[in-house]
């Protein structure tokens, strides 16, 4: 029906686009005045000034004088129209031939390089926070990780009243305090209204320490019994020696990295190129054997750079809903496709 519309009226699609975009320009910056949204959409501020008055007469947004924001009815659009609007961009196409071939349940993929421009990492983030809005379900466990993608995810959360549980997906150490997992947890929690749990369990404790403690605090036994039924975790993915230097590990736990030639990291996991695991960090939380039983996954990870990193992290079943940037998708996509012309020619010469 929606295609049978489009060719019917294709103004009509248009104007909605147009309107979709301020509306989440304005959800992700408010309050933000018009010049500001006209800047990020790369419309005019005229054309800005006539969607924000229609969506301010629908109720979706406020003007006030120190800026225009979503409504809660605004916030709660949005996460309905994240999934049709992503359907007509030219970038679908990429995100399924990317999700066949590394084994995820889908693949998206937002505008840009994260790499060289820093508002491409906002926008993945949104597009993150929209895609777990709609898997949200009343009374769920929602695991999360910590990093300066997931605290922009959870900031650009919308304002979703549901019965959640939130918490750190695993014990967090050496990270910016607004990045850390207990502060994205809380903040998410905020925005829904739900509750959350706190992990005071640092990473990098030794297995003898973290029994201990299990021992003796059953707040820890209750968090750490959450985290175990979470239905869905999200988590980022990083750079291996980024995330050695990030994470202050000590000099020889990042000779070892160095060493085993690791790529990629997620949730204290390192991986070389062909996904075996050459270092793990104890820690009270998921663990990688674990990821199969959590009914939803969704990773946010994006920049050409970092396109190593996720295919060495598929490779080693980190797998479920990819959000990711173009410069990471390309990137993968070449990878992918030097990898296959390496395998036929040595095929060929045997």
């Amino acid at each position: 029906m929606d295609d049978v519309l489009m060719r019917l009226v294709p103004e009509l699609f248009e104007e909605a686009e147009r309107r979709y975009v301020v509306l989440k320009q304005i959800s992700l910056h408010g309050p933000v005045g018009r010049r500001a949204v006209a800047d990020a959409t790369g419309y005019s501020e005229r054309v800005v000034r006539g969607q924000v008055v229609r969506l301010e007469q629908n109720a979706l947004v406020e003007v006030s004088p120190v800026g225009i924001r979503t409504t809660r009815k605004g916030e709660r659009l949005l996460v309905g129209l994240a999934e049709f609007f992503r359907a007509r961009q030219s970038l679908q196409q990429l995100g399924e031939e990317l999700a066949e071939r590394l084994g995820m349940t889908e693949v998206r993929i937002v505008r840009g390089d994260s790499s060289r421009q820093e508002s491409v990492q906002a926008n993945m983030a949104q597009e993150g926070a929209l895609l777990v809005a709609g898997l949200l379900a009343e009374d769920a466990v929602l695991a999360v990780s910590g990093g300066m993608t997931l605290a922009l995810l959870a900031k650009a959360f919308p304002e979703t009243p549901l019965r959640l549980t939130v918490v750190p997906a695993r014990g967090g150490f050496g990270e910016r305090l607004e990045a850390q997992a207990n502060a994205v947890a809380a903040t998410i929690a905020r925005k829904t209204g739900g509750n959350y749990h706190m992990l005071h369990v640092p990473d990098g404790f030794s297995p003898q320490v973290i029994d201990l403690l299990r021992r003796e605090d059953a707040n820890l036994r209750e968090v750490e019994a959450l985290i175990h039924r979470a239905d869905i975790l999200v988590t980022g993915i990083g750079e291996a020696q980024r995330m050695a230097e990030q994470r202050q590990l000590a000099g020889e736990e990042r000779e070892l990295i160095l060493a085993s030639k690791a790529v990629g990291e997620a949730l204290g996991y390192y991986a070389r190129a062909d996904g075996s695991i050459v270092h793990c960090r104890p820690n009270v939380g998921l663990t990688l054997a674990e990821l199969a039983n959590v009914p939803e996954i969704v990773l946010v990870a994006g920049g050409s750079r970092k396109a190593g990193a996720i295919l060495a992290m598929a490779q080693a079943g980190v797998r479920g809903r990819l959000v990711t940037d173009e410069g990471a998708a390309k990137a993968i996509q070449k990878e992918l496709r030097k990898t296959e012309e390496t395998d036929y020619g040595n095929k060929n010469r045997h």
